[in-house]
């Protein structure tokens, strides 16, 4: 019997490999076996689009900036191009942007990658989410007080239904969520689903909302379904990704289309937790927008206000406090000695990174396939310490 059933899974994993199944979770599962870089090309997506007028970020290129800012990672002392050559390369980056006052002072890409080559980003796309829902507030379209069921149809749990957006978009939803891609766990539920829209409505929780910080992943997908609902009551056709392309990706200069991995081809609706993908350095303009507090090109984007409470500590005992930083709007903020300001970042798996330090003038940006022996967060913050604004 268990020859037969062992026997059985190999013919169904082998036939769906062959036909490439990726319309059904199962499929999916099969098929995909687990995140990568790449899998966005398997998926159905939809397109963002960049301004016909864009142009470059300027430049101040000078790849031998090591030597005049040694910077010591985990006992590494890094002083020379060659030596961040290597540690990028051995440690699966596949792009790497440090933007100094507004001008770009190095870019490197390794393994095959290059300047116009597209990057999925992963949880970066919860930052870009809450940039997007910042806007929508200022123009009356949601709100943080918002109740889920204001916006989300088919919720029947009364406490899901009360829940205010707030919560969500501070990762203080209280979602029961197991990490691991065994089928019957949330994380590959809430990456493989086919139908994000009805899969948030049947969201459990392991405690009251607003009580206990936990990251994951259900709280900026329920936030996606409830900014493109609000989007659709004054345009029935709106999507998030024409909005991300109107509001976002256009204004702010991005020098390349991007696009939105969907859940599904036929009304899908975007993967508003890992799915942008776009150019390395477009991550890094995004970056210099919340650095400049919201203003690009002359004009204000993101409300300054939105982006004051996304980068700025909680108040003392919030749950979202740590002793290292915050987690506040689907940023993260890093404590960092002798500054006025608190550093900041966009946080994606394999080590994708848009590290802001406000003190600096300083964006950078990681990108790679894979995170190595890294932490990547903790490196970029090494570079940031040694830093000084008019490099």
């Amino acid at each position: 019997m268990k020859k037969h059933i062992t026997t059985s899974l190999t013919l169904l994993t082998a036939a769906l490999l062959i036909t490439g199944c990726t319309t059904t979770y199962l499929g999916r599962i099969v098929t995909m076996q687990g995140p990568d870089v790449e899998d966005y090309r398997k998926l159905p997506s939809r397109p963002v689009a960049n301004a016909a007028d864009a142009t470059p970020m300027p430049q101040a290129l000078d790849a031998d900036w090591m030597r005049k800012t040694a910077f010591t990672y985990a006992g590494r002392r890094i002083d020379a191009p060659d030596k961040l050559d290597a540690l990028l390369r051995n440690n699966g980056t596949t792009g790497f942007i440090v933007v100094s006052n507004g001008k770009v002072i190095d870019e490197r890409y390794y393994h095959g990658y290059r300047r116009d080559s597209l990057f999925k980003c992963f949880s970066i796309s919860k930052s870009i989410l809450s940039a997007l829902f910042g806007i929508a507030q200022a123009e009356g379209k949601i709100a943080t007080s918002d109740r889920v069921d204001a916006h989300v149809p088919g919720v029947k749990d009364a406490t899901l239904a009360g829940m205010r957006l707030e919560y969500p978009l501070d990762n203080l939803s209280g979602f029961e969520y197991a990490r691991g891609f065994a089928p019957w766990k949330q994380q590959p539920r809430m990456y493989y689903t086919t139908d994000v829209r009805s899969y948030v409505t049947e969201a459990a929780f392991a405690y009251p909302p607003g009580t206990r910080f936990v990251a994951e992943d259900l709280s900026p997908l329920l936030v996606g379904v409830a900014l493109e609902a609000a989007l659709k009551k004054s345009d029935p056709d709106a999507t998030l990704s024409d909005y991300t392309s109107q509001r976002l990706w256009q204004p702010m200069g991005a020098e390349y289309p991007a696009q939105w991995v969907l859940d599904r081809a036929e009304g899908g609706i975007e993967k508003t937790e890992s799915g942008l993908v776009a150019r390395a350095v477009d991550f890094a303009r995004f970056g210099q927008l919340f650095l400049d507090g919201g203003r690009a090109n002359g004009r204000q984007i993101v409300p300054e206000a939105w982006v004051s409470a996304s980068v700025t500590a909680p108040s003392k005992g919030s749950p979202n406090l740590f002793v290292e930083g915050f987690h506040r709007k689907l940023w993260w903020g890093n404590f960092r000695p002798g500054r006025t300001r608190d550093d900041f970042y966009a946080n994606g798996h394999f080590g994708q990174r848009i590290y802001v330090s406000p003190d600096k003038s300083l964006v950078i940006v990681r990108m790679g396939s894979d995170g190595g022996d890294i932490d990547w967060t903790a490196f970029l913050a090494a570079i940031a310490d040694v830093w000084t604004p008019a490099q």
